[in-house]
């Protein structure tokens, strides 16, 4: 072990037995999720060291322990972890550090994912996940959070939506009429979609003062139609 302690130190101080830190070393196993606190007071770190560490390039002095966090999460950690986010009611009443996201499995991901869409105030933690989460489940998180009607939180998201995502919501929103957010989307909006924003509001007889305020950002092809 490092840090001058050996496996019997560590395992004295977290009531294990030496033989559990050994295979912790050897990646046969893992720490409980709930131990992270006093590992990262062991080492003089916090948890997030522990999560984080491996993602940096850079060598310390509790590589044994990192070696075997930067691995999936087995099922039998996963089910405490799942039973943290069951019964918080909001992000807030969390206990667990939402980097753990990063070894999480897809499936794992998926579920937790789906919890935190459910609680209230899942929007702040939007940020922490995100990195860790795959094209798949970014567009859930991106589907969920426009038929919630969070556009504020949707703005944040927008940079990471796909083409075909960022089609469906302008549809959802001009379903909605949220003008002033479609606004706010024709920067990163391309030609053909703007068509259909133009197309809509023609076919649906809609206030063409509103369609006129988003001129600026329509070519010239587009702006003689709307004057046609």
């Amino acid at each position: 072990m490092k840090n001058n302690l050996t496996q019997l130190n560590v395992a004295e101080k977290l009531n294990l037995t030496p033989q559990a830190i050994s295979k912790w070393e050897r990646c046969e196993s893992m720490p409980d999720i709930t131990l992270l606190p006093e590992i990262a007071e062991i080492y003089s770190i916090t948890v997030e060291d522990i999560l984080t560490a491996g993602t940096t390039g850079q060598s310390n002095d509790f590589s044994d322990i990192m070696q075997a966090l930067n691995t999936f999460v087995d099922e039998k950690i996963f089910a405490k972890i799942l039973y943290e986010f069951e019964k918080a009611k909001n992000v807030q009443e969390l206990s667990i550090p939402l980097d753990i996201f990063m070894a999480l499995n897809g499936r794992q991901k998926d579920i937790l994912l789906e919890i935190l869409l459910n609680m209230d105030r899942y929007w702040v933690v939007i940020d922490d996940i995100l990195p860790y989460l795959n094209m798949a489940q970014r567009i859930k998180l991106i589907r969920r959070v426009a038929e919630k009607g969070d556009y504020e939180t949707l703005e944040m998201l927008i940079p990471f939506v796909t083409r075909d995502i960022r089609t469906e919501i302008v549809i959802l929103l001009l379903e909605r009429k949220k003008f002033d957010f479609l606004e706010e989307m024709l920067l990163f909006l391309n030609r053909k979609q703007k068509d259909l924003i133009i197309h809509y509001f023609i076919d649906n007889g809609l206030d063409y003062e509103i369609l006129e305020s988003f001129m600026p950002f329509f070519d010239k092809a587009q702006r003689q139609l709307i004057s046609e």
